[in-house]
């Protein structure tokens, strides 16, 4: 897979358009959402449709049937030695309609869920800034590692030129044996500062690839040169108040403890009646079937019981109804082994936390704010510094070579000029990228998402 150069505002678009900090923050926003629904859905009509239907077989012999399902006790008159075969069916089919009328937990509970919906909602703008500050200091690092590769190059090649000079001037017989070790031991350090280079860049372009969500193979490389970008206007306290009147991250804790002193009502609320409404109706058919009866009579004559013939007269009966009724429901709670205190204490509890976690971010948003300024103010003559380093060290670095060719100056007079090029052009670019870093850390703060 070829390498994908970017700019940094393409990264920004890639970034942010797949992020998965986003998307998890977005998910959360959706999840209150449906909290939200959820409790408001708490306190609407609920119609239910219900149904029922039986089916038993009772054989009895004494003509009374106790508890039959559906009918109740049944009688039967089958006189001696009678028995009966009684199958019953029944059928109920209705709609139920149940409505809270009166319930004082109504009202805290929406506000706890909205809270936690408003506190997902500034999460997500929280989110985007860290979003977009990952990325971009991503981007910063990867350009620090790009421009660190052709300042060792460079000092590898000056040290191969070095050590090219220092052997040709030795075997005219004008240098010692040490100019030469010397100059091999520059240029193994250089090789090593190369490598090292190397290594860092590629960590840096992966951590930029992952912060873009792009696959393990892909390599990405910055298109942007490493550049000041313009300077932070807003003076200190300026920029204090707005990234404290503006901040995401101090609503999220706000909307977290307006959530938990909502849940202290609610646990209240709980001690408080409440009352209900059931409105009820439906249609029932039973049907009954005696497949099975037989009467055996009797006649008693002048003292003595005579059998008459037995009578098998099955039967059959039917019928349905409708009904319809109104039941309207008091509960006012009068002991709940202290579930209620114990719930209120734990929210207000956990209230407090979340003030004392408030202002403790609001010293952290200080400290960042005046950390990133500070870094800010110092890089700038950091920079200047390390550019004017850089070019006297490149005028010392040829006075230098053209001494030591020469013969009027020594190797270590070169090697210390060539060592101090090289911190110089490092200083330089670490000073632009600190610069640049520091600024993207108060855009971070203040929210003012200004465009390099």
């Amino acid at each position: 897979m070829s390498p994908l150069a970017v700019s940094l505002q393409q990264a920004l678009d890639l970034g942010l358009a797949g992020s998965l900090s986003l998307r998890g923050s977005a998910l959360e926003v959706q999840s209150g959402q449906a909290l939200v629904g959820l409790a408001r859905s708490r306190f609407l009509p609920k119609l239910d449709l219900v149904g029922l239907g039986t089916w038993a077989q009772v054989g009895t012999s004494i003509g009374f049937v106790s508890n039959m399902p559906s009918i109740g006790d049944l009688n039967l008159n089958l006189g001696g030695d009678g028995y009966a075969v009684v199958q019953n069916t029944f059928v109920n089919a209705g709609l139920v309609l149940r409505l809270p009328v009166v319930d004082f937990t109504r009202a805290p509970l929406m506000r706890a869920a909205r809270a936690e919906l408003d506190s997902a909602r500034s999460e997500l703008s929280e989110q985007q800034r860290r979003s977009r500050f990952d990325i971009i200091s991503a981007y910063l690092f990867s350009q620090l590692a790009d421009a660190q590769i052709p300042v060792w190059e460079k000092s590898v090649a000056l040290s191969t030129t070095l050590l090219r000079d220092a052997t040709a001037i030795r075997r005219r017989g004008l240098a010692a044996r040490i100019d030469t070790l010397q100059a091999q031991a520059l240029l193994q350090t250089d090789m090593q500062g190369l490598a090292e280079a190397q290594a860092q860049q590629t960590i840096a372009r992966s951590a930029l690839a992952r912060v873009l969500n792009l696959p393990p193979e892909q390599v990405v490389t910055t298109r942007d040169p490493l550049v000041a970008w313009p300077a932070w206007t807003l003076a200190l306290e300026s920029t204090l108040n707005r990234s404290l009147a503006d901040r995401p991250a101090l609503a999220v804790l706000e909307q977290q403890r307006q959530a938990q002193l909502a849940r202290v009502q609610l646990a209240r609320a709980e001690r408080l009646p409440s009352v209900g409404l059931l409105l009820g109706g439906g249609i029932s058919g039973d049907w009954l079937n005696v497949p099975v009866l037989n009467v055996n009579s009797r006649l008693g004559v002048n003292g003595a019981n005579v059998s008459l013939p037995g009578v098998n007269a099955p039967g059959t009966a039917s019928g349905s109804f409708y009904d319809y009724g109104l039941l309207l429901s008091l509960r006012q709670p009068l002991f709940d082994g202290g579930q209620s205190r114990s719930a209120s204490d734990l929210a207000e509890r956990r209230a407090e936390r979340t003030a004392v976690a408030l202002d403790q971010a609001r010293q952290a948003i200080v400290q960042n704010v005046q950390t990133w300024y500070a870094n800010h103010q110092a890089a700038g003559p950091q920079m200047a510094a390390a550019s004017a380093a850089a070019s006297a060290g490149e005028e010392a670095v040829r006075d230098a070579l053209l001494r030591y060719r020469a013969g009027i100056a020594p190797i270590s007079e070169l090697l210390l000029a060539q060592r101090n090029l090289q911190l110089s052009r490092t200083a330089q670019a670490v000073a632009t990228h600190r610069w640049n870093l520091s600024r993207a850390g108060l855009e971070l703060e203040t929210g003012l998402g200004q465009e390099p």
